[in-house]
């Protein structure tokens, strides 16, 4: 059974994955025996997480700092990576942002471009350079990150989940695109988790916590580590007959 879950030989490349659900992930993948490739804006924040975690784990982990909203830095990443490390056989499109509640009618033409550029268009960008590549190897699995806010919306929320409800649409995409590559790609919609988005959004809206807790079934807001064994399973062959699908963790939110 452990085998299913095993990634020894492998490298997880993780966007965003200096903190938050990001870090869990990119943590529970190296603990399954990947080496882990961790992103963020900051050079020294990624060089903190990466040591961290290898200190923690075990493991390879690099930190290499990418503006998921600048294409150049992007493909500098890919370059960087390969470099590195020979392949990448894990991508997580993690890294995202929501950087205030704005209503339709008052978003400006630079907010949409910046939330659409680091959610949607770097995602895009990144496992477009990843997945030929995975495709001349053994394969791989994509794993883009959106949100359980892709299906319903939300007031304040629309361009956030509207990029994320683009992202669901692209994953299905890609699947079929690089299925002969044999690469996977699913979408990971996670609810409402303990996170600095989500205490962000707590500040900035009173009982935004409390609200979006009694929305799931479970009345309660999730741990970053309970993130963990969804990737996993995503991740290695425990879903190797799985692809252009979308799995939902959000504690029965509805």
């Amino acid at each position: 059974m452990n085998q299913l879950f095993d990634l020894s030989g492998k490298v997880a490349l993780v966007t965003g994955g200096t903190r938050g659900i990001g870090n869990s992930m990119a943590r529970g993948l190296a603990e399954a025996g990947a080496d882990v490739i961790v992103t963020g804006r900051k050079q020294d924040g990624c060089d903190a997480a990466a040591k961290e975690m290898a200190e923690r784990t075990g493991r390879k982990v690099l930190g290499m700092a990418c503006h998921m909203g600048d294409w150049d830095q992007i493909d500098a990443l890919v370059t960087r990576a390969y470099d590195t490390c020979g392949h990448v056989d894990v991508l997580v499109n993690n890294a995202g942002i929501n950087p205030a509640f704005v209503t339709v009618e008052n978003v400006t033409s630079e907010y949409w471009d910046k939330v659409y550029g680091v959610n949607l268009k770097g995602p895009m960008r990144l496992a477009a350079l990843v997945a030929p590549r995975m495709g001349q190897s053994a394969g791989g699995s994509i794993i883009n990150v959106i949100t359980v806010g892709a299906y319903f919306g939300g007031a304040g929320v629309g361009v956030y989940s509207s990029c994320k409800a683009a992202l669901l649409n692209l994953t299905r995409v890609m699947a079929s695109e690089w299925a002969p590559l044999g690469v996977r790609v699913n979408a990971l919609a996670p609810g409402p988790f303990d996170t600095d988005m989500m205490r962000g959004a707590a500040a900035a809206v009173p009982g935004f916590s409390e609200g979006a807790a009694a929305a799931t079934l479970q009345k309660r807001v999730a741990h970053p580590d309970e993130i963990i064994g969804s990737v996993l399973y995503l991740a290695s062959e425990a879903s190797s007959f799985v692809t252009g699908g979308d799995l939902i963790v959000a504690g029965g939110m509805h």
